[in-house]
């Protein structure tokens, strides 16, 4: 990761909880988008995700499947939102998500089976990480 990648999962709220579980921040590869959630409140939105990811061996399992590590449900929270993007299909299959400062607020960028998608918002907190069964 580098330095700019870096400072940006800093400002996101309680992403130690994330490094923690990993070690590092992922990429969410191969992640599924399980439950988003919108809601406006004076003027001011917010997106929820809940997202189950794992990271992956290169070892098979005997369904033919990498197999998982440290698999977990993380609630990612996207505060005030300032614009958005975004497109959904039966169930999202994430491939990456990338985020980037732009000037106060934070970019997200992630690529998902269904399409390209963007949320900028002036605060992303990990509202929770909660491990699941391997």
């Amino acid at each position: 990761m580098s330095t700019t990648e870096n400072n940006v999962i800093n400002r996101i709220v309680n992403s130690e909880l994330v490094v923690q579980h990993f070690g590092y921040w992922p990429s969410f590869h191969d992640a599924t988008l399980e439950r988003t959630n919108f809601e406006i409140l004076s003027f001011k939105s917010t997106i929820t995700f809940l997202i189950e990811t794992a990271e992956f061996t290169n070892e098979l399992n005997e369904q033919g499947q990498y197999k998982q590590f440290k698999p977990c449900s993380i609630e990612l929270q996207f505060q005030n939102v300032k614009d958005t993007f975004l497109t959904f299909d039966h169930v999202p299959v994430l491939f990456r998500v990338d985020f980037e400062e732009i000037g106060e607020a934070i970019a997200c960028y992630f690529s998902s089976s269904a399409g390209s998608h963007t949320i900028m918002a002036e605060q992303v907190t990990v509202l929770n990480l909660t491990s699941t069964k391997q």
